[in-house]
């Protein structure tokens, strides 16, 4: 019987690092338990990345939170990627136009990850954050994204993660995810009715990357009210950007 590989430094380091992204702001045995660590091994780790800049640490509190080094590798992660920087004069289009939420997420190891993010300026809630993850059955970014997945790689997600009941309009049965993502691909976006929250609204889009791959969504969220009555042209003004983003041009929604 072969014994279990040894955990590298490298694994711990980055444990470290990914333990602030659900608690941003930690002590040191906060760090130790999240990772497994005996508070000594923690400490060495929180100390060489205090001494990097990817973590700061309040001495009167004896806290730790990430580093201003950490938000300039963020930002140049962000702008490294290349579809994120042609569809954000979309999104501020977008937004402009309807002043409603828009984000833009990537299916990234295994989740929907939101790496840019508009706000309405009349949002009655708080909106995703970037780095936040989203539902993969829930949200109109999912719902867009899995829509153009190999069905044995979205059953697979919906026995990793499966969805919640949120609300009665959430769908949580196998039948119903597959045969809503059949409609996606019909009609080119994807709609979250409710099924996040009552009285919410979001209709999302798939966007190819450069590889020609539907990594990526684009979604437009507001009260339901207000999405109804201009869901039509909101549906128009998001496949339009998808179809541009597609074929790399850089015209603008009218």
């Amino acid at each position: 019987m072969s014994s279990p590989a040894p955990i590298r430094l490298s694994d711990r380091l980055i444990a470290v690092i990914e333990s602030f992204l659900t608690s941003p702001r930690q002590t040191l045995s906060q760090v130790s338990a999240a990772c497994g660590m005996e508070p000594s091994t923690a400490t060495r780790y929180l100390r060489q990345l205090v001494e990097h800049g990817w973590l700061e640490r309040d001495p009167q509190l004896r806290t730790y939170s990430l580093g201003v080094r950490m938000v300039e590798i963020g930002q140049a992660a962000r702008t490294a990627r290349p579809l994120r920087r042609t569809i954000l004069p979309y999104m501020q289009d977008l937004v402009a136009k309807f002043d409603e939420t828009i984000n833009l997420a990537v299916h990234q190891s295994g989740a929907v990850v939101i790496i840019e993010a508009l706000e309405s300026g009349r949002s009655i809630r708080r909106g995703a954050t970037i780095g936040d993850r989203d539902d993969w059955f829930v949200s109109s970014l999912g719902k867009s994204i899995l829509a153009h997945l190999p069905q044995s790689r979205v059953l697979e997600l919906f026995s990793n993660h499966p969805p919640a009941r949120r609300t009665p309009n959430t769908l949580t049965d196998e039948k119903s995810v597959l045969a809503d993502l059949d409609a996606v691909r019909v009609r080119g976006y994807a709609l979250d009715d409710e099924e996040s929250e009552i009285g919410l609204k979001c209709v999302g889009v798939p966007l190819r990357d450069h590889h020609g791959k539907f990594s990526h969504a684009l979604s437009i969220s507001g009260p339901t009210v207000r999405m109804n009555e201009r869901l039509d042209e909101i549906t128009a003004a998001l496949t339009s950007v998808a179809d541009a983003a597609g074929r790399g041009h850089d015209e603008v929604v009218s």
